[in-house]
Formats: structure tokens, C-alpha cells, sequence
């Protein structure tokens, strides 16, 4: 048989005694028992909590730093009627977080206005020519939301205008916070908020229910108003999807699937969501990408628009808008990713340890994009870079795999560069483009100098090995009350073995995806998709035994459900790990 493995399967060790008591205090089974401390979830109390979530779970926002502070000052703008102005990000989880702080304020009678920066124009973050502009328009409080923690001169600029500042933000501060008048986030040194792993729409949504507690209005409704902004700013930010975020996200899909903003229910009719229970999977991979879209190659105010609109017919239109946008990010990123691709094939991966592909003509808002597909593929850390020759710059961004700090090598360069941020598995950079090829090869030489041969194998951490007679649709229903998925608390991922092959085909418009017809003497034949895998085909003879590495799921078509097997890789049955 060919050679298959690519990747090396390792099972969580887990904690058996742990499992064995919370399969006994819960009630549930051994192999839910078992996945839950998989997630850090090893006691029963933790279990009950994070099988059961709700707001009552969630800690005090008072707790968040400078958060009444806060609320002190918006009640003085509220009752004075001075003018606010919001400062958003051009991302989905800035925009949702601006049309939260935006649709509050104006709920409670705020003379507001609001603020996302085009990605080319204006850049990340609060810049000067803002403060500049909101001192022309006669704002005296500016509101910042998932940015602002950085920006020290800028604060500094409002204050000596006679603008006071409020942050809220979820981005690690640095050795000295701005001079604001309130800078809630919850990972400084300081904070008492025992969750850190919010997105800027978790703490705008946490610190707006401070205020709406200080001014004794009703926490329910607000709860209710804008859980659906908070779930989908969450889950696009790809924040784990525990403590906070998980209640986020629980209460906000339930809300989505009755919202009343009529930009979300277009959104949901355009992408064929209407009616549907939305999922965490249909935010992160249908909604999500479509807000994120529009920042991308056009306008983020245009997503800010159909959040904040009333009015049926113009929500439509953004929407359509919004689906053309995403359509042409879907284009663009597979023109650069087939250009990508050709590079790469260039290289000798003997001594690759670090691809740094670059071009003209590649758009910078979608090369991030093309950076995760590179290491999906390669399993290396990958940096894209769209050359401008208007300009002689290049912007890049990089990704990482988990056993090299990709910012941490980046900053080993910077004497190539000219600007540049970000942590351990993403940052963004830019650089002269005659700077490219030299800082290439010292990052390629950190590389190598780091990671071991070992490091370059992909790995599946794998929850349980487990005879696949036993994933029967009861089980799968157990697993639901562990939803929603998303990073932290990852579907379930399963090995078995000795599965015989009944049937292998090519299918999908390009015959590039496989499915498998899999049996064992216990279990009925079953079908399993390896997406993207149909060159596999030819190397699996009908009959031949193999070890799969899997997520199972189950399937329903024309009325009728069934358990099938997703695919994540597959060995010959006689191959040890």
C-alpha cells in the first residue's frame, strides 16, 4: 500500500481518576467524562458549569479595571449631551464591537458617532488623524473598542484637546498604559476580572453591562440586545470558547436565530442561514468570513452599516454587498495561494525551515489568509508579503506552528524592518522591498537553528482510541451538550483501527475530495470523507485494512440522519504511530 502518514496521532494522556469521578457525579459516560478533562474541565462542579453554562456563571464586570470609572464618565456625557465617538477595528470582532458600544449609546440617548478604519487608508488602530477630526467635530469623550491599549501619544493628543478617552480592549499592554481616563482590559497586571481570554467584543459586552448596571437599567434585555454581536465577534476573533466566551456564545446563537437587526437577518437569508440553528461552525465559516470580507478588499464601515441599520431593504443591500465582497476574497485568495504554491515548489525543503514567499500584485488583505493554508500544507512557519512598486514597501503576515515563536524571531530582524507587532503564532510586518530576500534567509536561519526535524511533522492530538462500533447517534447527542466547538474545545478527534475498506471514490466538482465506504466485523458499513484527499484514492485497494484518525458526525439528507466519519488522516493498519 502507499505510504499515507503524514502526521503523527498522539493521545491525550487524559486523567482516569478524574474521569471516573465525573462520569460518577455527573451521570454521563465515560468517554464525555473523559473528553471533558481532555478540555481542563476535572472536577464535577467545573463539569456541571461548563456542561450547564449560563449568565449567572459569568464574574462581576466590576471586577474589570477602571470599569466604573467608566461608567462615572458616559453617565456625565449622557446627562450633559456631550458628543462620543467610537473607535472600532476593521475586523469582524472591531465591528461588532463598535455597533454594540454604538446601538447602546444610542439606546440611552447618547449624542454618538462611530468610527472603523479603512485597512489601507487609515491602518490599525487609533491614529492622529482621528483624534485630529474628533476634535474638529466637538467630541469631548472617545470610546475606544478592541484597540487603544498601545496608542500613548494619541491618548495623549485627545487629552491636551480636551478630549478624554475610554478604552476598552483585549490586547496584551505594554510596559506603560495611556494616560486615559479608563483602560478596561482585562489583561493588565491589575485586573481582578478572573477571565482573561475575552475579544474586544467580550469586554465592550462586559463593561456596557457595567454601565447599564450603574444606571439601573435592566441587565436582562441588554443580555438579550446583544448577545448575537458578542457570540460572532468571538468566534470570528477565534478566542477559546470557555469560561465567558462559551456563555457568549451559547446564549448570542440562540439570540441569532430570532435577532431582530435586520442586518443579520439578511445576512442569514443571503447565506441560506434563515430558520436554520446556527452553529458556532456556521458563524466561524459562512457569517464570520463575510464581515471580515468587506475590510478586507473594500470598506469595514460597510459591515458596520449593516450591523447598526433599521431598515429592511438597505440591510439587504449590504449584505449583497457583503456576499460580493466575500466572493472576490475567495478569488484573490486562490490567485495568490496558486502563485504561493509555485514558489514553494521551488524550494528544497531539506533546508526550508521558514518559507518567506513575497509578490506584486498580491493583496495585503487576504495574504494572512494564504499564510494559514502555506503552513497547513508545509507545516512550516510562512511569511507573505505583497510587494507594492508604487510605494518600494512590503507588508507581510506571518504565520507559525506551534513549537516556533514566529514574533519573537521576527523581532530578531528587525533591523530589516520597518514596523512590526503581533505574538507567538501571528504577526504582521512591513519592510522595504529591497530588504525581502536578506531578511527571508535570517528568518529561514532562526528557523533552522530552532526547530528540529521532529518539530516539522504535523501532529493530531487525538481525544480517545475507541472501537467505532461504539459512535452511534446516542453518543453524538451526549457530545452536543459540549457545544458549542471552537479552539479550546475542539470537536471530539478519535482514532480506530482495522476499518475495511468497501468502497473508495473521487467526488466534488473537481474530484478532489474522497469518501470511503468503512466497515468491521462489529460495525455496519459506514460512509468517511477526507476532504481534500482524492489523489488517495488510487493508493487504497478495495479490501485493505486502515487505521483512521477521525471526527465523527452525524449526517442528514432528504429527511434521513446517519453517523458518518470525517476524515483528518488515515494509516495502512499495520503502520505503527
Amino acid at each position: 500500500m502507499h505510504k499515507l502518514a503524514q502526521k503523527k496521532w498522539l493521545l491525550i494522556p487524559g486523567d482516569p481518576a478524574a474521569a471516573a469521578l465525573i462520569e460518577k457525579e455527573v451521570g454521563c459516560s465515560a468517554i464525555v467524562a473523559r473528553l471533558l478533562v481532555n478540555r481542563g474541565i476535572t472536577t464535577p462542579q467545573a463539569a456541571e458549569a461548563f456542561l450547564n453554562p449560563s449568565w449567572s456563571q459569568l464574574p462581576d464586570p466590576m471586577l474589570l479595571p477602571d470599569v466604573e470609572v467608566a461608567a462615572i464618565r458616559i453617565k456625565q456625557a449622557l446627562k450633559h449631551h456631550e458628543k462620543i465617538a467610537i473607535h472600532g477595528d476593521y475586523d469582524s470582532d472591531g465591528v461588532t464591537s463598535a455597533a454594540l458600544w454604538m446601538r447602546m449609546l444610542q439606546k440611552l440617548g447618547a449624542d454618538v458617532q462611530v468610527h472603523v478604519p479603512h485597512r489601507g487608508r487609515d491602518g490599525y488602530d487609533i491614529r492622529q488623524k482621528f483624534v485630529e477630526q474628533a476634535s474638529v467635530d466637538g467630541v469631548k469623550l472617545i470610546i475606544t473598542t478592541d484597540c487603544g491599549t498601545q496608542r500613548l501619544d494619541e491618548v495623549e493628543m485627545a487629552r491636551h484637546a480636551g478630549i478624554d478617552v475610554i478604552i476598552t480592549d483585549h490586547h496584551v499592554p505594554g510596559d506603560k498604559l495611556p494616560d486615559a481616563v479608563a483602560v478596561i482590559n482585562p489583561h493588565r497586571k491589575d485586573s481582578l476580572y478572573p477571565f482573561k481570554d475575552m475579544a474586544g467584543v467580550g469586554v465592550a459586552f462586559r463593561a456596557g453591562e457595567a454601565l447599564v448596571r450603574y444606571l439601573g437599567k435592566s441587565v436582562d434585555s441588554y443580555r438579550r440586545a446583544y448577545a448575537d454581536l458578542v457570540a460572532i465577534g468571538t468566534i470570528t476573533d477565534i478566542m477559546p470558547i470557555i469560561g465567558d466566551n462559551r456563555i457568549f456564545v451559547k446564549y448570542g446563537l440562540d439570540e441569532l436565530g430570532s435577532t431582530r437587526k435586520p442586518g443579520l437577518r439578511a445576512l442569514l437569508q443571503a447565506t441560506h442561514l434563515q430558520g436554520k440553528q446556527i452553529s458556532a461552525y456556521h458563524i466561524g465559516f459562512i457569517v464570520g468570513p463575510r464581515i471580515n470580507a468587506i475590510g478586507r478588499l473594500d470598506d469595514s464601515k460597510i459591515a458596520l452599516d449593516l450591523l447598526m441599520t433599521r431598515d429592511i431593504n438597505e440591510a439587504s443591500n449590504l449584505a449583497s454587498q457583503l456576499e460580493t465582497a466575500n466572493t472576490d476574497r475567495k478569488a484573490e485568495e486562490q490567485r495568490i495561494f496558486a502563485e504561493a504554491l509555485e514558489q514553494a515548489a521551488l524550494c528544497d525543503f531539506s533546508e526550508t525551515f521558514c518559507l518567506a514567499l513575497s509578490g506584486y500584485n498580491w493583496h495585503p488583505g487576504v495574504i494572512g489568509l494564504v499564510a494559514n493554508k502555506i503552513v497547513e500544507r508545509y507545516n512550516r512557519p510562512t511569511i507573505m508579503i505583497a510587494m507594492d512598486q508604487e510605494t518600494g514597501i512590503g507588508r507581510g503576515s506571518a504565520r507559525s506552528i506551534r513549537p516556533f515563536n514566529i514574533f519573537n524571531a521576527i523581532t530578531e530582524c528587525e533591523r530589516f524592518l520597518l514596523e512590526f507587532g503581533g505574538h507567538s503564532h501571528a504577526a504582521g510586518l512591513s519592510l522595504d522591498n529591497t530588504k525581502v530576500a536578506d531578511f527571508a534567509r535570517e528568518m529561514n536561519r532562526i528557523a533552522g537553528s530552532l526547530l528540529t526535524e521532529e518539530d516539522l511533522v504535523p501532529v493530531l492530538n487525538v481525544d480517545s482510541e475507541i472501537d467505532p462500533a461504539e459512535v452511534c447517534k446516542s453518543l453524538l447527542a451526549e457530545w452536543g451538550l459540549m457545544q458549542p466547538w471552537g479552539r479550546g474545545n475542539d470537536e471530539p478527534l478519535l482514532v480506530s483501527r482495522g476499518l475495511t475498506i468497501l468502497k473508495a471514490d473521487k467526488f466534488g466538482k473537481e474530484m478532489n475530495h474522497m469518501r470511503l465506504t468503512l466497515r468491521t466485523d462489529d460495525m455496519e458499513p459506514t460512509e468517511s470523507i477526507f476532504w481534500r484527499a482524492g489523489e488517495m484514492v488510487d493508493h487504497l485497494p478495495l479490501g485493505a485494512k486502515i487505521d483512521i484518525c477521525y471526527r465523527p458526525e452525524i449526517n442528514t439528507y432528504n429527511n434521513h440522519s446517519n453517523v458518518r466519519f470525517i476524515i483528518q488522516d488515515l494509516h495502512p493498519a499495520d503502520m505503527d504511530d
